[in-house]
């Protein structure tokens, strides 16, 4: 696979956060000036499945769980409560492209309850089949989408809450419904551009 790397002016934030934490010593031997599209996929997804785990952990299971007075549900607009932990990323996800992120992240299934969360490209597909196949590893690759090459990372998505799994197990239009804790249930694609 041909190597390509990202400068730091491309997405400013989180290689902030990488030159930060890269220089903590006090005798600096070099600066970061570029890091590779790989770093970057696995740094940004670093920060997504963190802000999806405390939210499913300190929002979600306390209120499933009988400890709030709002609700959880995927129809969190008509009910007035909180959408699930999955819409939440979704939201953020489409969020963050209308600010004009070069990069894009999205949650895939092959088992999606909403058939549009399925997956969109033979890259997806791939991905998503390897993440389930092999537990714990990560699918790297490059891909063209609309004339412009991208490298794309797919993460294993784990049930890692019991109100994941019983919402999916039950749920009138999932296609799987034996999930266990711990199962992978999909996967968190982040594309980052290799050219500008």
């Amino acid at each position: 696979m041909k190597r390509h790397f990202i400068t730091t002016t491309s997405l400013g934030l989180v290689f902030s956060w990488l030159i930060f934490f890269s220089g903590g010593a006090a005798e600096k031997t070099h600066k970061i000036t570029t890091v590779s599209p790989r770093k970057m996929a696995d740094a940004l997804h670093s920060v997504i499945a963190a802000d999806r785990a405390v939210y499913s952990r300190v929002i979600v299971e306390r209120i499933t769980a009988g400890r709030g007075e709002l609700q959880v549900s995927e129809h969190w607009q008509a009910e007035g409560c909180l959408p699930v932990h999955a819409q939440m990323l979704r939201l953020a996800a489409v969020d963050i492209q209308k600010k004009g992120a070069e990069f894009s992240y999205a949650l895939r299934s092959l088992w999606p309850i909403n058939s549009s969360h399925g997956p969109q490209t033979a890259v997806e597909q791939a991905g998503l089949e390897f993440v389930a196949q092999h537990p714990g590893t990560n699918y790297y690759t490059e891909e063209l989408l609309g004339g412009r090459s991208y490298f794309t990372a797919v993460y294993p998505d784990v049930a890692g809450l019991p109100s994941c799994v019983a919402c999916h197990n039950r749920h009138p239009s999932s296609p799987r419904r034996n999930f266990k804790t711990n199962d992978i249930m999909g996967a968190i694609i982040v594309r980052v551009p290799l050219e500008f």
